[in-house]
């Protein structure tokens, strides 16, 4: 087992396979909505995958990838960037995909009752299909699909797609997208003090169900460093979070503070622990500041967090560079979190000097630790703040090459080697040249 990936290797595994350049990604969600974590991470892996010159089929598990409702797509920035879909026991009437599964329609009345009851002003409380494996069945009929027309890579989308592999039976480079690991979301949730209303799994079960992955594709470097170790995988490497691509930023506002997130538990753990805990303090010393709350995360901030003092709830905007530049300072008070934290990205592509507590930087290994600011303790953030919000020229010397530096460390060329490796391509082209090389030396030597 190697702690990277050897590209030698890698192409000799994949010598004389009948489909180069060719990847299969095996999933069990829905792919309509990028605005999460886990959207833009496929998003990354399906935009290197294209850079690498590999041709796409994504392939839906037919029961389990439709949740709770009987219908999905597949989001317009997603569905360029995949060659072609596979859902079994599934039929495609415009840009949608129907069950045709009993199954699968059963579940939409009780949908239906959920979303009247939360119009009704109930919390309802809806389970997290995170971390549950598919059934036997359904793996089987994913990995049919595979074995009638093997592609030189498959890769299973999460650790809990992980054991579809074990059914393929065709020569393969098989391997794992890791968004999250699964394995410690309970340990991290509980030590919060909140209850996971997901599949809890142990770190065991876990490397159990990517026992037969060559290769193991990590969202998080910390992810790779600790799981590593833990899986037969013989090469890893780490997908990092590719920076977005913003215009001009403003410099010329007021100095506020910025919250950019989705709807998700360590979303609502750390706004909800900014403005309870650290924003008074803020505002004591800055009284004029204002936080400005961006994304669907706004929807779950209580009346009485709204309305508290120079708190501005924005919800989603269009432009993002209207929240960003050297005035805005970016937060992450991270608290509850695996995977890796996008919103530091973002911010940093924005322009914005950020302060974060460490756990927000975990995912990126060292890498990011010179470009923002860290506090371990409220009281560390408060005065982090109000450095940053006093000092004009500190802003402004932080912000100048941000965004250089967060793209040059972020490059995911290591990921386009490695795939470019695994599928089989340089070897599929120097056998190509050798063989016309060869063509034209017949050629020449019948001449003479």
């Amino acid at each position: 087992m190697t702690n990277g990936f050897d590209s030698s290797i890698l192409a000799a595994q994949s010598r004389n396979h009948p489909n180069p350049g060719t990847i299969d990604i095996l999933v069990q969600r829905q792919l309509d909505d990028i605005s999460s974590g886990n959207g833009a991470y496929l998003e990354t892996f399906l935009r290197n995958a294209k850079k690498g010159g590999l041709s796409t089929r994504v392939i839906f598990a037919p029961w389990h990838s439709f949740g709770n409702r009987p219908f999905a797509s597949v989001h317009p920035r997603i569905a360029p960037l995949i060659d072609e879909v596979v859902w079994p026991r599934a039929v495609k009437i415009g840009k949608n995909y129907w069950s045709l599964s009993p199954r699968v329609w059963s579940r939409l009345p009780g949908r239906i009752l959920r979303e009247v009851a939360r119009k009704l002003g109930q919390t309802v409380e809806i389970d997290s299909y995170l971390g549950k494996p598919l059934g036997t069945t359904e793996n089987r009929i994913v990995a049919s699909v595979c074995n009638s027309d093997i592609r030189s890579i498959t890769i299973a989308e999460y650790s809990s797609m992980g054991p579809a592999l074990n059914l393929i039976d065709q020569p393969t480079i098989a391997g794992v997208l890791m968004h999250d690991l699964l394995s410690d979301r309970g340990v991290r949730f509980r030590a919060s003090g909140r209850e996971p209303d997901f599949v809890e799994i142990s770190r065991e079960q876990e490397a159990e169900w990517v026992s037969a992955a060559d290769l193991m594709i990590y969202a998080s470097a910390n992810e790779l460093e600790v799981f590593q170790k833990c899986t037969s995988a013989e090469h890893a490497v780490w997908l990092r979070p590719e920076p977005p691509e913003y215009g001009k930023t403003k410099t010329n506002d007021a100095v506020k503070i910025v919250f950019l997130g989705t709807v998700h538990a360590g979303n609502e753990d750390a706004i909800n622990h900014f403005i309870d805990g650290i924003w008074d303090r803020v505002r004591a010393s800055l009284p004029e500041i204002e936080l400005h709350i961006v994304g669907s995360i706004g929807k779950i901030i209580t009346v009485e967090r709204a309305s508290k003092s120079g708190v501005r709830v924005l919800g989603r905007i269009d432009d993002l560079e209207d929240i960003g530049g050297s005035n805005s300072i970016g937060i992450a008070p991270t608290r509850l979190a695996t995977g890796i934290s996008i919103k530091v990205v973002e911010y940093l592509m924005l322009d914005m000097p950020s302060v974060v507590y460490p756990l927000a930087l975990e995912g990126f290994g060292p890498r990011l630790d010179e470009l923002v600011k860290s506090a371990s303790t409220p009281d560390e953030y408060v005065d982090a703040i109000v450095d940053l919000a006093t000092n004009d020229d500190k802003r402004e010397s932080i912000s100048r090459h941000l965004r250089n530096r967060t793209a040059e460390t972020l490059s995911n060329n290591e990921v386009v080697k490695c795939l470019k490796a695994a599928s089989g391509i340089e070897r599929h082209r120097h056998d190509n040249t050798a063989a016309n090389d060869s063509t034209a030396q017949n050629v020449d030597d019948s001449a003479a």
